[in-house]
């Protein structure tokens, strides 16, 4: 917002100077201002005022061009230099003399630019209509009329505006204004006078003024109030294009799905050629979850337009969605016999191809792919993981091996190779992989990433001190990769070296207050150690905050508040996570508490769950020898019988 820039008056040849001055505390000074300056009284020195000192207030909420404020000054601020004698005023005189100052529009008009000044926009709107109230001068009223109007005096905004246009008849922002402030008064028969209005002013140029009062109305009346409007320009103008386009974005943005839907397709009806209306109508069915009309939609799109490839998908996934998988296979195959152009597209054919079983289609879009420009190592990838998934190991390691090491897409083909390799057991061809992988001059993310896998395939294979050498070699090349040491404090953990874990956990906390999963590893230590246990709590409270939803976290938290002795809380907690995973660790702990509610029929139950599933986890054995050693025995017993059974 401008301030006024300067004036100078000059007075027994002292120059008095007034810049952003605060209405309240400089009223004496504007009043003495205008007292001692010869070019108060003529009026055409207000426009000229006005047009020097501005104020620079833009409607920057209302999304609509035509009701702006203008910014830049339209004329040069005027000197005054004459030098007026003032003569000493009985009280009463000088009373009455400020009295006069008051009414004067030139000092209406620059104590409305001081409030302007102080974010007063309401006493500034109250300024500038005192002053339009005493003038005919055009610059005046407009700004009076566009202050109230985002001072939300609208009123004002109205009453100046019917004055503006009689003063300016073919005014676009006049008319704009007087529509808008009808709208936001509530008076739809003078709003849709002045909406006309404003379309005849701009030769009916519809796409424009609908599209103006559209912002207008998403950003600036309140929701109510604007869905009354845009109901009823869509009964006014059911055969305008552009207006029933713009009831429909509105209703979409104000969940009005079906309402979107009616509206989009009579924007649809008008002008079938035009993409904009179908992929309104789309997108509303689409989330009113309508896929039988949604089908219907994509087919008439995909008619009209046979080349834009989003209908063709669309199409493509509803009809997956429907269950006709021979048909989206006849849509996905009629696909493939054109030449190949679109990277994006071919990628969703070869996912469609997977999702209804036919991975040749998928190998076909993935080959066409490959034929691309700067397609090949993505190409490759994706070959590579279809043929994986199909089993096809050494024929997914050709392809991963294919991917050039200049590729974004490197380190994660190596990754993926190492994995064939695995699969095929085959640990020192997935060993060298990653190697050659790390040898190479390739981005620091992708050798940490690297690496982490190296040390977790060790791991993997009961190599945990080769997994914790490579991890301890990585961290002193890159000491702040925190994943590298998080899982090197896992390792630690596992060999019993709890200080060394605890003191890797609290250093990458202080390097980072908010990696839950150092957060929540470092409080089930403390937990699952009984010590620390306040600390503990608001470490994994942290952690659950990024993640309320996570199954550990929320085992964590459970696992605390049973060492809190809070086993009710406990026991909704641990609840809770299991339902979310039924991870045999959190089965142990659910159970432990339910033992300590004295509700051992339901441990024992929710411990012959996990058993069934995860017979091994030590954590879950070691809790049941404790509590019910029995179950272990029906458990090898049921074992046992399961062996015998031919």
């Amino acid at each position: 917002m401008s301030s006024i820039t300067s004036i100078y008056i000059s007075r027994d040849s002292d120059a008095m100077r007034v810049s952003s001055l605060n209405p309240r505390r400089h009223l004496g000074q504007i009043k003495a201002i205008s007292s001692t300056n010869t070019l108060v009284t003529p009026q055409s020195t207000v426009s000229a005022l006005v047009s020097a000192i501005a104020v620079v207030i833009t409607l920057t909420t209302t999304g609509c061009s035509a009701i702006t404020v203008s910014a830049q000054p339209t004329g040069p601020v005027k000197d005054a230099t004459e030098t007026t004698n003032v003569s000493i005023l009985t009280p009463a005189q000088e009373q009455a003399r400020l009295q006069k100052i008051d009414q004067n529009p030139v000092f209406l008009v620059m104590a409305g630019e001081l409030a302007g000044q102080a974010n007063n926009l309401p006493q500034a709107a109250d300024y500038y209509y005192a002053a339009a109230e005493k003038t005919n001068e055009l610059s005046v009223i407009k700004r009076a009329s566009q202050i109230a109007l985002i001072a939300k005096k609208y009123e004002m905004a109205r009453n100046m505006a019917k004055r503006w246009i009689a003063l300016e008849p073919k005014s676009i922002k006049a008319a704009a204004t007087l529509t808008v402030s009808e709208v936001q008064l509530g008076n739809t028969a003078a709003a849709d006078k002045a909406l006309e209005n404003w379309l005849t002013q701009v030769n009916q140029d519809n796409q424009a003024v609908f599209n103006e009062l559209g912002a207008y109305l998403e950003n600036n009346v309140t929701k109510d109030k604007a869905i009354t409007y845009i109901d009823h320009l869509a009964e006014r103008y059911p055969n305008n294009f552009t207006a029933q386009i713009v009831v429909a974005k509105l209703d979409l943005k104000f969940n009005r799905l079906q309402s979107a839907v009616n509206a989009a397709n009579r924007a649809v009806g008008i002008a079938p050629q035009s993409k904009t209306a179908r992929d309104i109508l789309i997108v509303a069915l689409s989330q009113a979850g309508n896929n039988t009309a949604l089908l219907k939609a994509l087919k008439s799109a995909h008619a009209q337009f046979p080349g834009t490839d989003r209908y063709l998908s669309g199409l493509i996934e509803s009809t997956i969605r429907e269950g006709n998988h021979i048909e989206a296979g006849k849509l996905i195959e009629a696909a493939l016999k054109k030449p190949p152009k679109d990277p994006g597209q071919l990628r969703n054919l070869a996912v469609f191809s997977l999702q209804i079983n036919r991975p040749t289609l998928a190998k076909k879009a993935l080959v066409k792919l490959d034929q691309l420009p700067d397609q090949h190592d993505l190409a490759q990838l994706l070959l590579g993981r279809l043929a994986a998934q199909s089993n096809e190991l050494q024929q997914a390691i050709r392809h991963f091996n294919r991917v050039s090491v200049n590729s974004e897409h490197y380190a994660q083909a190596r990754i993926l190779m190492a994995a064939a390799y695995a699969q095929s057991d085959d640990m020192t061809g997935a060993l060298q992989s990653l190697d050659i992988a790390l040898s190479r001059p390739i981005d620091v993310a992708d050798k940490q990433r690297l690496t982490l896998v190296k040390a977790g395939l060790l791991q993997s294979q009961g190599l945990d001190q080769e997994a914790l050498t490579t991890l301890n070699e990585a961290v002193t090349i890159w000491p702040n990769a925190h994943d590298l040491q998080l899982q090197r404090a896992m390792i630690l953990f596992k060999f019993n070296r709890n200080f060394e874990a605890e003191e890797v956990l609290r250093q990458v906390i202080k390097e980072d207050p908010e990696n839950a999963t150092a957060l929540n590893a470092l409080g089930y230590t403390l937990a699952d150690e009984n010590r620390d246990l306040d600390e503990a709590e608001k470490m994994i409270r942290k952690a659950l905050q990024s993640d309320p939803e996570n199954a550990a976290y929320l085992d964590s938290l459970g696992w605390v508040q049973y060492r809190l002795g809070q086993f009710k809380e406990a026991e909704k907690t641990l609840q809770q996570a299991y339902k979310l995973a039924p991870d045999p660790e959190v089965g142990a702990h659910w159970g432990a508490v339910l033992w300590h509610l004295d509700k051992h029929e339901e441990a024992r139950d929710v411990w012959k769950r996990a058993l069934l599933l995860h017979g091994d986890h030590p954590v879950l054995t070691q809790t049941i020898q404790k509590y019910a050693p029995d179950l272990m025995d029906d458990d090898d017993t049921e074992t046992q019988q399961n062996q015998d059974q031919p």
